[in-house]
């Protein structure tokens, strides 16, 4: 009568050892209506986490890098887990104008943009608010640096809508490429937006096209999105034509999500592939969208 129990437990664990481990829940987190939102990956059970823009959501996804604005010019960067909502503001900058958190690969370390001493620069700090430093422009560099972004462990992209450099934490400058030569008739701005791929050979970046627009409601040139080959130096556009795409991030090896607009009005977020097939609408009314690792 003692051996079926112990049978039944052996068996179970033996079919528990054999199970396949379960997939990591992966989520998007996006911009709407300023606030920062999070939903499944198809787009699926979102809801608002916090007031804020420029989201930014962890590689665990446990979570969200954001900008806190205040008064005027006033903005920090803030972080707020994502099933506690605790929160932590980064008040201890030397300058009260920060905003666009990027993650590091390993989520200890955070990656933004900072106004000091009338230039924009690039501030780098641990997920817990503390190790404040500077990432230093090369020597060359006499702009301002915009659009940072991990390149890997101990080096950054970034641009000066001249040229995109890679940069190492010291400021010296390990790679550099001139846009108008690397992007086809496009030009970067400020707010442009630089993701590497996960084996590191290229990156997406969005631009603007030197080229008139379909959609009068638009002000200013139509953004589209490109491939950039680190090797080569020279980016291809994948985002289809007469579409405006722009703030692209990585889904997997073939696909990435970006904001798009049909009538210069109304935002969305789509999936596109790198082969430039019809992006697909994933969330309406939503923009800025990063994707967890898991």
């Amino acid at each position: 009568m003692l051996r079926l129990p112990l049978l039944i437990y052996t068996v179970t664990l033996v079919l528990l050892a054999e199970a396949p481990a379960a997939e990591p829940t992966r989520h998007l987190c996006f911009s709407r209506d300023n606030g920062v939102w999070i939903a499944d990956l198809d787009g699926s059970g979102a809801h608002k986490i916090v007031t804020g823009n420029d989201p930014a959501i962890s590689p665990d996804g446990a979570r969200i890098a954001y900008t806190e604005s205040g008064k005027g010019s006033v903005r920090h960067i803030a972080v707020i887990e994502v099933g506690t909502g605790k929160k932590v503001v980064f008040r201890n900058l030397p300058s009260d104008n920060a905003y666009g958190p990027v993650w590091s690969h390993d989520g200890q370390r955070i990656l933004f943009n900072i106004f000091t001493e009338n230039h924009w620069r690039l501030g780098l700090i641990g997920v817990d608010g503390s190790g404040f430093q500077f990432v230093q422009a090369p020597p060359a560099v006499t702009q301002d640096l915009y659009s940072p972004a991990w390149a890997d462990d101990n080096s950054i992209f970034a641009q000066d809508m001249t040229d995109i450099y890679q940069i190492d934490l010291t400021g010296k400058a390990l790679a550099q490429w001139k846009i108008s030569d690397a992007l086809p008739n496009a030009d970067m701005n400020s707010n442009d937006r630089i993701v590497r791929s996960e084996d590191g050979k290229s990156f997406l970046v969005d631009a603007d096209l030197n080229e008139e627009g379909r959609i009068k409601s638009w002000e200013g040139p139509p953004p589209a999105v490109f491939l950039f080959d680190i090797g080569t130096g020279k980016a291809l556009r994948i985002s289809p034509a007469k579409v405006y795409a722009w703030a692209p991030c990585w889904l997997d090896a073939e696909n990435y999500l970006c904001t798009s607009t049909v009538d210069g009005r109304h935002f969305g977020l789509y999936k596109a592939s790198l082969s430039g097939e019809k992006p697909q609408l994933i969330i309406n009314n939503a923009s800025s969208v990063t994707v967890s690792a898991q």
